[in-house]
């Protein structure tokens, strides 16, 4: 890893920026907030359709999904450059380094495969979670019952995919834009959500308040200008904790 010799990277930032990095998402996303809602309908539009295929449809749609995470990276970094953004920085991922991306992206599938059949074997059974949540005439007893069978699980899914997600996080923006290999932007975004975890802690809060508020809104429109700010708040706190990264020997 080739860094500024007078920067230690991953930087280690103050917890209060966390919120930083959503005011400055948001920030971003006001400089071309209709192309930005419109892109994430389409492309979210398109890895959510992928997912409908049968049987390979799920696979699928999590392999795109690191791709997707890379066009919105290109995007805001040519907002934050002061460049017209315009539809080719949508497909950077595409156009770019696909396989590493989709490496990362078949990484989330596989470990969220495992973790639903650690949190099956358990006793989770999500069809009678669901249907006990909405059936018409709740029996209170029947549901405490089922919920008391569930939380063991569902707490150790929540231990086993928090490590998952800290080492995707910024996998996307690493590959992109730091060249890294896919072993390294995994490891390397790992490390840095350990030295942030304050920053990163109340990025997470602000963020899922934001989309709390955001899914209130009818038919979830909300979510076209929520969405977008929370990968402005992505490329923001990137650039905060790894601005002049790159992989070695690339």
């Amino acid at each position: 890893m080739n860094t500024d010799s007078s920067q230690d990277i991953p930087r280690k930032l103050a917890a209060s920026q966390g919120l930083q990095w959503v005011v400055a998402g948001f920030r971003l996303y006001r400089k071309n907030p209709l192309l930005l809602s419109a892109a994430f309908a389409v492309l979210f539009g398109t890895v959510m359709g992928l997912g409908l295929i049968p049987v390979v449809g799920g696979p699928l749609s999590e392999l795109a999904s690191p791709l997707m995470v890379a066009g919105f990276m290109a995007a805001y970094r040519a907002l934050d450059s002061g460049r017209e953004l315009g539809l080719p920085q949508f497909f950077a991922g595409v156009q770019g380094p696909a396989i590493p991306l989709m490496t990362v992206g078949a990484v989330q599938l596989l470990g969220t495969l495992l973790i639903s059949q650690v949190m099956l074997g358990m006793g989770f059974d999500p069809q009678a979670l669901m249907a006990a949540a909405q059936s018409q005439q709740k029996d209170p007893a029947q549901m405490q019952a089922i919920l008391n069978q569930s939380m063991p699980a569902l707490l150790t899914g929540l231990a086993l995919f928090t490590p998952l997600i800290m080492a995707t996080w910024f996998a996307p923006a690493l590959i992109l834009f730091g060249g890294a290999r896919p072993a390294t932007a995994l490891g390397v975004s790992f490390k840095a959500v350990i030295k942030n975890w304050a920053a990163m802690l109340v990025n997470g809060l602000a963020l899922g308040l934001l989309l709390f508020v955001a899914a209130l809104v009818p038919l979830l429109l909300g979510l076209l200008v929520a969405m977008p700010v929370l990968f402005g708040s992505l490329y923001a706190s990137y650039q905060a904790i790894f601005a002049v990264w790159a992989d070695e020997g690339l």
